[in-house]
């Protein structure tokens, strides 16, 4: 006959032993996790192809802003210069009945002028 095996009184056995510690983690409220949580999408970091995208576009928009600046401007000059010009045309184009030229306000313009000139 063969001996009874004996039964481990209080005892546990080795596989006993490695599955009541990894349970006994799970069921630990105070057991941290080794990975964060997911982050939402909202959150999500560019990556490096977007932040080149997102500078290429930032810098399209100053450049844009830029043109557009520049083009007002000119616009500004140009619509001064169209002043000046009218007027300048306008007191040129003046005669009298029998259709001479008026050189009264030729000389004022004349004088005008000059009084630019020693300014700048």
């Amino acid at each position: 006959m063969k001996p009874k095996p004996q039964k481990n009184q209080g005892k546990i056995n080795k596989k006993q032993a490695a599955n009541t510690g990894k349970s006994s983690q799970r069921q630990n409220p105070n057991f941290k996790h080794k990975f964060k949580p997911k982050k939402e999408a909202t959150e999500k970091k560019p990556n490096k192809p977007e932040i080149r995208k997102m500078i290429r576009q930032k810098k399209a928009a100053e450049a844009e802003a830029e043109r557009q600046k520049i083009k007002q401007e000119k616009e500004e000059r140009i619509k001064a210069y169209k002043k000046q010009r009218l007027e300048k045309t306008k007191v040129i184009s003046k005669r009298t009945q029998r259709g001479q030229p008026l050189m009264k306000d030729r000389m004022q313009l004349l004088l005008k002028q000059i009084e630019e000139m020693k300014r700048h």
